[in-house]
């Protein structure tokens, strides 16, 4: 991406931005530190215009790591709002999808470089990022083996890929991963009491309050109120759509002018969907990814099952654990069981 285009993303999300003061903007690849200077243009930009219109721009970095140096932490620690690290977990499931270019594996490159950029954040505002595939069903050994590393703000996403494709989740490896999850959950809550919390972005749900009712509703607001730009300014709902050229919806110079897919992406809610009218889960949701669903089902209103399936299971084991923290939480106050 140019610094044109990129600056004109930033005047294109304040004009359509209407009364939203926080505006969020993830740069993501790709590999965005191979264009490093560009980002640091962009932010430089952004933050040059964002007061004289009444915004706040909000920066997030998802990155490979091996652009990671010291300018890029000092740089990330002041302007990012959040960084996501990308590491899959152990050395050998790592390095079996993410090489360099000399096709060498990049875990004992990028390891001590997430371990120097989270030490200088202060062990906040980022997240490890992994996915799991049919490969490695035992995930929790990579979720603990970055706990080790002394990462605490995990997450691990199941992989989404064709059926067919050798690293696709089955439906043999449904209960296993239904398995991985108690365990995780079951450790969690052990590490907790001894005082060394680790925290699982799909278990972190608020019973008190919670989003709000809007996102509750409609989730991500993927090709509403969230578009992936292209290096070209091409607008996308999200950008797992990117490249398929009937999502393309537009680009940051001449605006929207496929107003009918942003129509379809309204619908994207709990209540379009049959089965979600159904789930007990649905206001956790909010129906799901409108991109696993087009891919899983040919249409963005459509239920990817296998999704749903492992979303109810994680929200299962969030509220076991919120459940075991408030007696945890009970005991040490003196509750009425405290002597059991």
């Amino acid at each position: 991406m140019s610094l044109d285009t990129a600056k004109r993303a930033m005047d294109f999300l304040i004009e359509n931005s209407g009364n939203h003061v926080n505006l969020e903007v993830d740069f993501f690849g790709g590999e965005p530190l191979m264009n490093w200077d560009v980002v640091k243009e962009t932010v430089k930009y952004a933050r040059s215009i964002e007061k004289q219109h009444g915004k706040n721009f909000r920066f997030t970095l998802t990155t490979n790591g091996m652009g990671v140096n010291d300018e890029v932490i000092d740089f990330c620690n002041k302007e990012m709002h959040n960084v996501v690290l990308s590491l899959d977990g152990r050395k050998e499931v790592h390095d079996h999808f993410r090489k360099t270019i000399g096709g060498q594996g990049s875990y004992d490159t990028i390891v001590p470089k997430f371990q120097k950029f989270v030490k200088a954040r202060g062990d906040r505002n980022y997240y490890i990022r992994g996915t799991f595939t049919h490969n490695n069903v035992d995930f929790t050994n990579d979720i603990f083996h970055m706990a080790d590393l002394g990462f605490t703000q995990l997450s691990m996403e199941p992989v989404v890929c064709a059926a067919d494709d050798p690293y696709a989740l089955t439906e043999e490896d449904k209960p296993k991963l239904y398995e991985q999850y108690e365990i995780l959950a079951k450790d969690m809550l052990r590490r907790e009491k001894e005082g060394h919390p680790i925290t699982f972005y799909h278990y972190m749900i608020d019973l008190g309050h919670g989003p709000c009712i809007y996102k509750r509703i409609s989730g991500c607001g993927s090709g509403t109120e969230y578009f992936a730009v292209t290096p070209w300014g091409d607008l996308y709902p999200c950008h797992q759509f990117v490249g398929e050229e009937k999502f393309r919806m537009g680009d940051v110079w001449k605006g929207i002018d496929r107003e009918d897919i942003k129509e379809e992406f309204k619908l994207c809610n709990v209540y379009a969907r049959e089965e979600c009218r159904k789930c007990w889960a649905r206001l956790y949701c909010s129906g799901g990814c409108a991109a696993n669903a087009y891919h899983g089902t040919g249409s963005v209103t459509g239920v990817y099952e296998y999704g749903c399936d492992l979303f109810r299971k994680r929200i299962e084991c969030a509220l076991m654990m919120k459940v075991a923290e408030a007696e945890m939480a009970e005991s040490a106050e003196g509750g009425p069981d405290a002597d059991q």
